[in-house]
């Protein structure tokens, strides 16, 4: 099927993908969300219907309910990119799940950089991680540039957006175990975590904050920095992953 053309970039259809990177307001009501990038685009068509796709290519052999053959200048406004590889598509955003019975769950609190979050994501899925718990305040995994970071893991990992005090209600029900990630927690090395469990992460400018938990911490060396959010809940995922 041959694609329709759009040439203008004040063309409804362009103000749309734009909105739908930039607004989270404009994502959640139009319940979709904006991907840039080919490998991206090909890799969910191919399990998820692509509302719309935008290309360089006349007849692109990727599935979508609508196509458009766009201008390179075109798809530098939608995706915000420098040098975008000609690719761009709409789909309808994930929906929440429930992830009361899941026995590895991470929770994100406040945290506000984009490629930190969608770093975690794609982190949390390669470890085997069950779900994703987001707390008000958390940046919208579904920003652009949180996209990019996960690399589509957002699509694949469940997620829900939780407040503190139901998460610790649902620890409460489940006799879960919350560990939360602490520069004066104990050695995680020394720890023998149990399931089930949720890892909280929280923001690095406001620390740990007052969550009903076990403060963890990754031994270093003397004289180092502590390492960024995405760096520590990476190595306290995969310690944490083998939980009976």
């Amino acid at each position: 099927m041959s694609s329709k053309t759009i040439s203008s970039l004040q063309h409804p259809i362009v103000k749309y993908f734009v909105e739908l990177r930039k607004e989270r307001a404009a994502r959640e009501q139009a319940k979709e969300v904006l991907l840039a990038g080919e490998k991206l685009v090909r890799e969910l068509s191919q399990t998820k219907s692509l509302s719309i796709l935008m290309t360089l290519e006349e007849r692109p052999d990727i599935k979508a309910k609508e196509k458009y053959l766009v201008s390179a200048e075109i798809l530098k406004k939608v995706t915000g990119l420098v040098e975008p590889d000609g690719f761009a598509a709409s789909l309808a955003m994930p929906e929440e799940v429930n992830l009361e019975g899941a026995q590895k769950i991470l929770v994100l609190d406040q945290l506000r950089d984009p490629g930190n979050v969608g770093t975690l994501f794609r982190t949390a899925l390669a470890l085997g991680w069950e779900g994703i718990w987001l707390t008000p305040g958390t940046v919208d995994p579904f920003n652009d540039k949180a996209m990019r970071a996960a690399r589509g893991a957002t699509f694949w990992l469940p997620f829900a957006w939780k407040d503190k005090k139901e998460i610790c209600d649902w620890a409460k029900r489940k006799g879960a175990s919350l560990y939360i990630a602490d520069l004066h927690g104990e050695p995680i090395d020394t720890l023998s975590p149990r399931t089930p469990a949720a890892l909280i992460l929280s923001s690095e400018s406001h620390g740990a904050g007052d969550w009903p938990s076990t403060p963890i911490t990754i031994p270093m060396q003397e004289h180092v920095e502590s390492l960024n959010v995405a760096s520590s809940g990476a190595i306290l995922l995969f310690a944490l992953r083998k939980t009976p």
